[in-house]
């Protein structure tokens, strides 16, 4: 899972009301978001420590997310919630950590995208598959604004939503973007770099599973042409994608080719 920001620029949060406008806000966006009372911190269960500071004052128990100190607490607790299997209360924790980072950045800060991707992750694992892609494109659609459409960087939210698309059987939506994956890692690792064939697999058993066997061969091809140099032709792994490749060919045959 991945975490929310853990730092924030203090220069960033001057303004007229100072502190106690953060303090306020952050407290009225966890009471709306996770349907707690008048004393939000106190209500939650203490997260496993995770370092930097609480964000809770000690005389009050108020609210200051001027630093994401309580969203950085509220993501932890909302791993904490997961590996109770405790989905529910997971997202609540997530969607109030998200609150907080929206209220404290800029929209286009590429961190909103951590805490996006959080939620997402989570909504993907609760079959929540619409919600989940909403996330997703507005992290991907930060990180490109943040750092272009060519950087490196957008290779996480375009997989994460390129595997959201294989688990809900988009399949032509998932080739798409597994094809962008691809090209970020051959521009960055090489042609012949190891993820990119596996990228390029997942494309192929996208384009399998539409009956598009003719591309799903070729892209089969270009995987055994990447790994069998590097591993050796009688490598399970090479072996595996040959029967892939075997099966799209017959697949082919037997009942022509399929345009997309």
């Amino acid at each position: 899972m991945v975490r929310s920001a853990t730092t924030f620029d203090r220069r960033e949060r001057r303004g007229p009301h100072g502190r106690s406008a953060w303090a306020a806000l952050g407290a009225l966006a966890l009471a709306m978001v996770l349907g707690l009372g008048a004393s939000p911190v106190a209500a939650l269960p203490s997260p496993p420590p995770f370092g930097g500071s609480s964000g809770v004052s000690p005389a009050n128990q108020a609210i200051f997310p001027d630093d994401l100190a309580v969203a950085e607490r509220l993501t932890g607790l909302g791993e904490h919630y997961i590996d109770q299997h405790a989905l529910a209360d997971a997202d609540a924790a997530f969607r109030g950590a998200l609150v907080l980072v929206e209220a404290a950045l800029s929209p286009t800060d590429p961190r909103l995208a951590d805490s996006m991707t959080a939620l997402a992750d989570l909504r993907t694992e609760r079959r929540d598959f619409a919600s989940a892609e909403t996330l997703y494109r507005r992290a991907l659609a930060v990180l490109e604004t943040a750092y272009g459409s060519e950087d490196p960087r957008i290779s996480v939210p375009l997989a994460n939503l390129a595997r959201l698309y294989r688990t809900w059987e988009r399949w032509d939506d998932a080739a798409t973007l597994y094809l962008r994956v691809a090209g970020v890692f051959e521009r960055v690792l090489g042609a012949d770099d190891f993820h990119v064939a596996m990228t390029l697999d997942h494309v192929a058993e996208a384009y399998a599973a539409q009956g598009r066997y003719a591309e799903a061969e070729h892209f089969y091809g270009r995987v055994v042409a990447i790994l069998a140099p590097r591993l050796g032709s009688d490598h399970s792994l090479v072996q595996e994608v040959l029967a892939k490749q075997a099966r799209a060919r017959l697949n082919l045959e037997l009942n022509g080719p399929k345009k997309g």
